[in-house]
């Protein structure tokens, strides 16, 4: 029974394909552009309403707050959010590199899963960077190993950063 409607559609849209490339194919275009109207110019009457409700919208906006004014808000991070960023200084690429997957607890230690510049494995709270493991930059190591919170710690060029599952 399906195989027979399917026999009927195919056949359907197969002659539906061979009557439509089988007609006459016109390419004459008759079209005279003389015929359409020119769009008029906006009135003088119609500018002078548009530039008052223009003016009005200005008034409505709120002005920009000042340097000072946004500096003295802010509590924490980056003390001056204005400053120029000093590209000499070199940084801290270890977030974008390194990537945490998982997770393992045994009897005897804890294990990290992360994947750092595309290599997988996995790190206990003994591994340091260059020494035991290639999955840190050298001179990092593993601070704590937090599987409950879904944390790993890392020490690296003088601060810890913290790695969320």
């Amino acid at each position: 029974m399906k195989n027979r409607n399917l026999i009927k559609i195919t056949l359907a849209s197969l002659a539906g394909v061979l009557l439509v490339s089988c007609s006459k194919k016109s390419s004459n275009i008759d079209f005279d552009f003389k015929t359409l109207k020119k769009t008029s110019n906006i009135s003088t009457k119609n500018k002078k309403i548009l530039s008052i409700e223009n003016n009005l919208y200005i008034k409505d906006l709120v002005p920009l707050k000042k340097k000072d004014q946004i500096l003295s808000n802010i509590k924490l991070g980056k003390k001056d959010p204005f400053k120029e960023v000093n590209k000499n200084l070199k940084t801290n690429n270890l977030y974008l590199d390194l990537k945490l997957t998982g997770f393992l607890n045994t009897d005897l230690k804890k294990y990290a899963f992360v994947i750092y510049q595309e290599i997988g494995g996995a790190l206990s709270e003994e591994s340091v960077g260059g020494v035991n493991t290639n999955l840190l930059p050298s001179g990092a190591n593993v601070v704590s190993i937090d599987s409950k919170n879904k944390k790993l710690i890392i020490s690296f060029e003088n601060e810890n950063l913290t790695f969320e599952l």
